[in-house]
């Protein structure tokens, strides 16, 4: 139904905008959950370390303390092992480094990676180079390796930019979402095919 715009559900819904979350309130919704005996916490680095991959996409931080609480369910209730209830940044990493972590996440990065083929496939191009460069790319940069006019390349640029997809800093453009820039990097390496 959701793929459907024409549906009469559609009229009487407003769409609401969910921003990233700051790297304050991302900490504080994983460290303060709304259970009262939620025993786990997080180091601060961590913490650092979700905020760093999610940029405080909502959606994937959930995804990431979802995952890190089933680690810890696994490891301490199906294992029967011991450990302390403090996640860190190796227990970050041990997560999203699991291939289903990118299987639960597709919502998401399909979604964002389909968005940015609706009009031909010049924002995919670009955000497929940009996945190979976690430091970013120049728009010089960006006209050389893609093959696309300034004009067209600034026009896709400035799409992604509204959508949260990118950002400029420094003169340098890269993928505002770490885990969005893996994905890409693994799942559309320069190959549009798909």
């Amino acid at each position: 139904m959701t793929a459907d715009y024409f549906h009469p559900f559609f009229g009487s819904v407003i769409n609401i905008p969910v921003p990233f979350l700051s790297r304050g309130a991302t900490s504080h919704i994983l460290a303060n959950p709304a259970i009262e005996d939620f025993l786990l916490d997080y180091t601060p680095e961590g913490l650092d370390k979700i905020y760093d991959l999610t940029h405080g996409q909502p959606y994937l931080v959930q995804l990431v303390g979802f995952h890190l609480v089933r680690l810890y369910n696994d490891f301490v209730f199906e294992q029967r092992r011991n450990r302390d209830p403090v996640f860190t940044v190796e227990d970050v990493d041990a997560v999203v480094n699991e291939p289903d972590f990118f299987t639960g996440g597709r919502n998401y990065f399909h979604g964002v990676w389909s968005q940015a083929g609706e009009n031909g496939n010049t924002e995919q191009v670009i955000l497929s180079h940009l996945a190979k460069s976690p430091q970013g790319l120049s728009l010089n940069d960006l006209v050389e390796l893609t093959g696309i006019d300034e004009g067209n390349l600034q026009t896709a640029l400035d799409t992604l930019t509204r959508h949260d997809v990118i950002a400029e800093n420094q003169g340098r453009w890269r993928i505002i979402v770490e885990l969005f820039r893996r994905w890409v990097e693994k799942s559309h390496p320069l190959n549009l095919e798909s």
